[in-house]
């Protein structure tokens, strides 16, 4: 059954750059404390993907057959990751008011 193996999880450097940007942007509207929870919770469903990685949806914005591109869907983003034969690729982590055509081009990531 596919969905019973691990898989190791790359992470892409525009991740994390968006994370400190998410970060920083926490900080100033919402204060410390609730920054550093959302970034919790981020990396919390980083750590279950080896083991969950088929559980959340097809990202909407970039279809595919073989449904390789997936979303964990946050409370104001949604983690973009991508399925291949050997590891879980995740490419980005997006805000739900990024324009489609913007999502689209992450798709070009390569890790």
């Amino acid at each position: 059954m596919e969905s019973s193996k691990v898989r190791p999880v790359t992470v892409s450097a525009l991740f994390y750059e968006s994370m400190k940007n998410i970060f920083d942007y926490g900080i100033e509207q919402f204060g410390e404390l609730q920054a550093l929870k959302y970034e919790c919770l981020i990396y919390e469903e980083l750590q279950r993907l080896p083991q969950r990685y088929w559980v959340h949806p097809e990202c909407r914005h970039i279809q595919t057959k073989s449904r390789m591109y997936r979303s964990v869907m946050l409370p104001a983003h949604f983690i973009l990751y991508r399925i291949t034969a050997t590891h879980i690729e995740v490419l980005d982590i997006i805000s739900y008011r990024e324009s489609i055509s913007n999502i689209q081009k992450r798709r070009q990531i390569n890790l």
